[in-house]
């Protein structure tokens, strides 16, 4: 079929990120597929991934680590999508823990002694090593698709889409490790959960522009992940205890940066300083922020600033939360792990979504109907509508509903990207199947 009869039977071109002209199917169900477009069967197959880490500790110590371990102890039967599977579990295992212990964040410490005292050191030891299993099973799952030549689109959405989960799993841990409270630091954990996930959104807007994933010298997945690594480790030998004193503040900021500080911010600083969670929260926020900025600038003077509106689904889930929390404070505090798993399966489904779109040189709807019910929650809380009871209930009933969706859209989705690659999701080894066999 030629490009010219494409558009007269409904499909319409599109220019992606390279300044390829692509075609777009609007026909959903193409050859029994729900979430396959004509146009996606035609490009996975094509597609080739691209990417950079820039980063010195991967490209010098990480990356010949995943070497030595995928050439010497990976078995050639396991599939890539084993691997990473198997790292998203250990973080799976990891959250589970410390959720146990934290239920409700930092608000969950009411031992007898100290902030913090009553969760074992264990707990963040383990918490601290499964991060760092979890980093070189990452690295190792895209060396050994290459070394087994089963690199796939599968294999890269499989990787980004637990990449994508465990971000609050990694937050989350981070915010309990540093002694963070929904009730009494609302706003420094809004910034430790959101900020990483926007940092992922961004960085795969861009790839979806520019066909290319270009990671700088330090980032999340290197860096980020041994810092957070580094923090559970420290509360492990010092306790949380270490995170809500002020002595950083007392011996390096208050002497040295805040008599050049303007009084505007000055008066912001609280009377009795600022803690080494605050400090460690803020200089994350300023480094993923200049990141973030760079990338929108640089997609935007590029292939112009109409593409901006691909991020207005990241910037309404942000947007709607700050809202909904400046109307009832007491919201994230009565439900920090509902609200923390509702803001990841939105973003984990918003992210996802473009990168299929970008292997499938499909144009990304920044319209998403899952958030939706986030629209409403906040219309009906301004209203003062619903009791509290109610706010929880809706809450736990869309956090529930969002992971139940995502869950059979993975499952569909990983079906029909396999049935148009001829592959299997966690088998390298057996063929698939052709037509006569699979009728048979």
């Amino acid at each position: 079929m030629t490009a010219s009869s494409k558009v007269q039977n409904g499909a319409k071109p599109h220019q992606n990120g390279n300044g390829v002209d692509c075609e777009i199917s609007d026909q959903r169900g193409y050859r029994g597929y729900y979430y396959m477009t004509e146009s996606a069967a035609d490009a996975l197959p094509k597609f080739k991934y691209s990417g950079e880490d820039c980063s010195l500790i991967y490209k010098h110590i990480l990356s010949p680590l995943a070497n030595y371990l995928v050439h010497n102890w990976t078995p050639k039967t396991i599939a890539p999508n084993t691997i990473t599977i198997v790292a998203l579990l250990h973080m799976v295992a990891s959250y589970g823990l410390v959720w146990f212990y934290c239920p409700k964040l930092a608000d969950s410490l009411t031992g007898d002694g100290e902030e913090g005292t009553n969760v074992p050191g264990f707990v963040f030891l383990f918490s601290c090593v499964t991060m760092l299993i979890y980093q070189t099973l990452d690295n190792m799952d895209g060396k050994h698709a290459v070394r087994m030549k089963a690199a796939s689109p599968l294999g890269l959405l499989f990787d980004h889409g637990c990449d994508a989960v465990n971000s609050v799993f990694g937050s989350a841990n981070g915010v309990c490790a540093l002694g963070l409270s929904a009730s009494r630091d609302p706003v420094a954990v809004f910034v430790s959960v959101i900020f990483p996930m926007a940092t992922f959104y961004v960085a795969t807007w861009e790839e979806y522009h520019t066909g290319h994933l270009l990671l700088p010298i330090i980032n999340g997945p290197t860096e980020g992940l041994i810092i957070g690594a580094m923090v559970s480790l420290s509360t492990c030998l010092y306790g949380q205890a270490f995170w809500l004193q002020t002595n950083w503040y007392e011996q390096a900021i208050e002497p040295i940066l805040v008599p050049y500080l303007p009084s505007f911010v000055t008066t912001i600083i609280p009377e009795q300083g600022l803690r080494n969670a605050d400090l460690f929260t803020i200089i994350c926020a300023i480094s993923v922020s200049q990141e973030m900025v760079i990338k929108t600038v640089s997609v935007g003077r590029k292939y112009g600033f109409r593409q901006l509106f691909a991020l207005l689904p990241l910037l309404f889930l942000s947007g709607v939360s700050i809202w909904i929390g400046h109307m009832d404070p007491d919201i994230f505090a009565r439900n920090p792990r509902v609200v923390l798993h509702l803001w990841s399966a939105l973003f984990v489904e918003m992210v996802t979504q473009l990168m299929f779109d970008h292997m499938a040189k499909d144009k990304f709807n920044s319209f998403r109907l899952v958030l939706i019910p986030l629209a409403i929650f906040a219309v009906m809380v301004h209203e003062n509508t619903l009791s509290y009871q109610q706010e929880n209930e809706y809450l736990l009933i869309y956090s529930t509903t969002m992971w139940v969706f995502l869950i059979f859209k993975f499952r569909i989705i990983t079906h029909e990207i396999c049935h148009v690659l001829k592959i299997h999701c966690f088998d390298i080894v057996t063929p698939f199947p052709s037509g006569k066999e699979k009728s048979s």
